[in-house]
């Protein structure tokens, strides 16, 4: 779980910060678009969880660190496997050469095994949802080609870069006024009163976007196809909090335009 030689401070830096937490949204936007982009930077990346991943298990980190930690990376089923994949690692290690300080990782309780049957079902729920809008649509453009909108049916990605399904593709045909997003919303945000939406351009650039109409599952929104280009775009949630304040739901919804 060493280093690599070619890793630069700074970008080692603004990696741990990004898995403790401690990055402002326009930074960490834009690490996580660079990850997408960027293979070498993504190798970078991965050297760091694993050295984290491994002080985490070790007890290593400062308190704040760690809680950072626990509510940033570790709220992702790949951070939760990482960290399980590292302790029997250690644990074996410890078997054979002698007695070690570990921290045990507990077995997930309830609620995180209904999370995780959640997730699971949520993908294959957004990948037949997905097909599904795509045929409707397919269907519905034959009919009125000059008026409808392209459409998309995307589920919030919390990973840092492209190890699940990549992202969707949306091709704008001439005549067609936009796209159409059908927002998922993440279980541990659904019940806001209401919810905020940004786009986020390649050249890390937002603007909003107005909310065409929700309901308890999904968040619809239209992009005119003339803020759009040819390239890679996520979108930013944002949930209205008790307090009256809009909080970033953790993740981005991301597609390319072709």
């Amino acid at each position: 779980m060493g280093g690599v030689a070619t890793i630069t401070k700074e970008h080692e830096n603004e990696i741990r910060r990004y898995l403790f937490g401690q990055l402002p949204e326009a930074d960490e936007e834009r690490l996580e678009l660079r990850l997408l982009s960027d293979p070498a930077f993504g190798e970078e990346f991965d050297t760091v969880v694993d050295e984290v991943t491994d002080q985490y298990v070790r007890d290593e980190l400062e308190a704040a660190e760690r809680k950072g930690f626990e509510k940033s990376y570790l709220t992702t089923a790949e951070g939760q496997q990482k960290v399980r994949f590292t302790s029997e690692l250690l644990e074996r290690a410890a078997a054979e050469r002698g007695p070690a300080v570990v921290k045990p990782i507990p077995e997930p309780g309830l609620f995180d095994r209904i999370r995780a049957l959640w997730q699971v079902q949520s993908l294959r729920l957004a990948a037949t949802a997905a097909a599904v809008a795509m045929i409707a649509g397919g269907a519905y453009l034959a009919l009125r080609p000059a008026m409808s909108y392209a459409t998309l049916a995307l589920s919030i990605s919390t990973a840092s870069r492209g190890e699940g399904p990549a992202p969707a593709k949306v091709k704008l045909e001439s005549g067609v006024p936009g796209v159409e997003v059908n927002l998922a919303i993440p279980e541990q945000a659904k019940g806001a009163k209401d919810y905020r939406v940004k786009l986020v351009n390649g050249d890390d650039s937002e603007q909003d976007v107005p909310i065409e109409k929700r309901d308890d599952q999904t968040v619809t929104i239209r992009i005119p196809a003339s803020s759009l280009t040819r390239g890679q775009y996520a979108i930013k949630m944002f949930r209205l909090t008790p307090d009256g304040n809009f909080t970033r739901i953790q993740g981005s919804y991301f597609f390319n335009v072709e």
